[in-house]
């Protein structure tokens, strides 16, 4: 994510706006690295300000926060010194990614006092550091292991000292930037990056958007230098978005960067933005931790049928010669005066004519020799019969197993996922005394195309409820030809329904189905009337005729779903 120093800078403006002058109310620590500050200026703001090495932040937040009812020490010493305090300014160190917020109070005898808090956001070694006026440490949220040689201790009673200034170009001072380019012959992605002080490789990229690195020409180079100086007019735009990626959140942005493909969401302030790609991330992850315990029970389950559905096919198979074994006891019991003491019986085979040799237990008599290929060919005979059940049982069993498999993969909320949950339980896949079968509403995807309604079900509960509850006999119902889909159901209330419609319902009912990487997917579309569940079908299972068929391309029709 692009949150270098020129995407903190513009977060320190909005800071400024909103925060200076507020007075610190509340301190709450919900995480080991992470702190809560709430700040009354005219209205309540709640700064999260998080050291955490993997997703180290800081931005205002609206989302709902823990307070531990055991406060750690860090949490207490900040209670102490900078509760009731002013927020008198806030400082970024130059091009750098490190936040200082001035802060003045009283101290317990009413004297005022001046303190410091700074915020390194640094990727592993982010920290969030308290001082005094003189930038004398009196404590930080993480104890970092120190360089006995660096000049920068993290410790209480150390003087605390700011990143050295780096030997690199500002970002916007252009007159050096032309400079360097002037002479530079290397790729100039990577050299920018190296080169040009707090800025990011998305940063870097979307400079470069459209510019061949390779291309060292004066003119090339003069085009790097304009779209640099683009970049800093685009910032001060302030037009701040969360990119998604299948409704994923990937990135954010300061202002609309050409070089991020995908959704957009667009904020009036970068914190909001921040605030809104961390929610949905944390939400995705929640999500995927939910949906990955799901899948595990899925997939097993496919593999056990799959093993067992093996297993009874071989039987079948070993089956197909008992006919053999009867042939042998009737042939033993016609010449039993041949069959006496000896390892096997030759003799002419008067179903065919053919001579057969059939082996023969000295131990038995050739009656129960003859008694024992008739028990093999009753077991197989039984075996036959059982098993062709079960194959059958179990072919159904994994081909809808196979369609949960996929509708896992089109689950966006929690009410999806514990509807397939719900599916499992009544499989028996999931134990009801550990997962109890909870009610949800159902919630299909919505589109408008062209005036006409048209939902999707992500999952097998709501293609039932789409097909058979929601949709009228008039309505069109729309499924990719022989593999797994989504029931798609275009809304008409009496209208005639126009060929573009149709087109763009079926692309969307191809890309919510089995094939939705490929292409030119065959869809059938027909009235629900002709779309019928059989007697005790599973779940999105139906029969239709009377269909037509249109061939399209998947896409998601981002733009018509609510």
């Amino acid at each position: 994510m692009a949150f270098d120093a020129l995407a903190l800078s513009v977060l320190k403006e909005e800071f400024d706006s909103l925060l200076v002058g507020g007075k610190i109310t509340k301190v709450y620590q919900p995480e080991k690295d992470e702190i809560v500050l709430f700040v009354f200026n005219k209205q309540t703001f709640k700064l999260l300000i998080s050291a955490n090495a993997n997703v180290n932040r800081i931005h205002l937040t609206e989302m709902p926060t823990d307070n531990p009812k055991t406060a750690p020490s860090f949490c207490m010493l900040l209670r102490k010194y900078i509760v009731n305090s002013t927020v008198t300014a806030v400082n970024q160190m130059p091009f750098e990614r490190v936040l200082e917020f001035c802060l003045t109070g009283n101290d317990e005898l009413g004297y005022k006092k001046e303190m410091k808090l700074i915020f390194e956001l640094t990727g592993k070694t982010s920290n969030i550091v308290l001082t005094d006026a003189n930038y004398v440490i009196l404590d930080s949220v993480k104890h970092l292991p120190q360089d006995i040689n660096s000049t920068r201790v993290i410790m209480a009673g150390a003087k605390y000292r700011f990143f050295e200034p780096q030997n690199k170009i500002a970002p916007f001072d252009l007159p050096r930037i032309r400079e360097f380019l002037s002479d530079c012959k290397l790729p100039l992605r990577k050299t920018l990056t190296e080169t040009l002080l707090g800025v990011s490789q998305a940063t870097v990229n979307e400079m470069l958007y459209g510019i061949d690195e390779n291309d060292h020409s004066v003119a090339n180079h003069a085009a790097v230098a304009d779209r640099i100086a683009l970049y800093k007019a685009n910032l001060a735009q302030k037009k701040p978005n969360v990119v998604l990626s299948n409704g994923s959140p990937t990135d954010v942005c300061p202002f609309d960067y050409r070089s991020q493909k995908g959704e957009k969401l667009f904020f009036d302030t970068l914190n909001r933005a921040h605030d809104n790609y961390f929610y949905l991330l944390d939400k995705r992850q929640r999500f995927n931790d939910k949906a990955k315990s799901v899948s595990t029970v899925v997939k097993n389950a496919i593999s056990r049928t799959e093993k067992k559905l093996a297993a009874q096919r071989q039987t079948l198979l070993d089956a197909e010669q008992r006919e053999t074994y009867k042939q042998y006891g009737d042939l033993i019991l016609c010449n039993l005066h041949n069959a006496n003491n000896s390892d096997s019986l030759t003799c002419v085979n008067y179903y065919d004519g053919s001579t057969v040799t059939i082996p023969l237990d000295r131990q038995l008599t050739p009656q129960q020799n003859a008694q024992a290929y008739y028990k093999k060919y009753r077991k197989l005979r039984s075996a036959a019969e059982h098993n062709a059940l079960l194959v059958q049982q179990n072919t159904e069993l994994l081909s809808y197993l196979c369609t949960i498999k996929e509708n896992l993969r089109f689950c966006t909320e929690t009410e999806d996922l514990q509807q397939i949950r719900n599916e499992l339980i009544d499989l028996g896949l999931i134990k009801k005394q550990t997962a109890k079968k909870e009610e949800t509403s159902f919630k299909p995807l919505h589109y408008v195309l062209s005036g006409f309604d048209v939902y999707v079900g992500k999952n097998n509960a709501q293609n039932n409820y789409v097909t058979f509850k929601l949709a009228r006999a008039n309505d069109v119902w729309l499924h990719a030809q022989k593999i797994h889909s989504s029931h798609v159901v275009i809304v008409t209330n009496g209208r005639d329904v126009p060929d573009n419609v149709i087109l763009s319902a079926a692309e969307i009912c191809a890309y919510y189905s089995q094939s939705r990487d490929g292409s030119k997917i065959s869809v059938d579309y027909t009235p629900r009337a002709n779309v019928k569940r059989p007697s005790k079908a599973p779940l999105g299972f139906v029969v239709y005729n009377d269909y037509k068929t249109i061939v399209v391309d998947p896409d998601r029709h981002v733009a018509d779903c609510d």
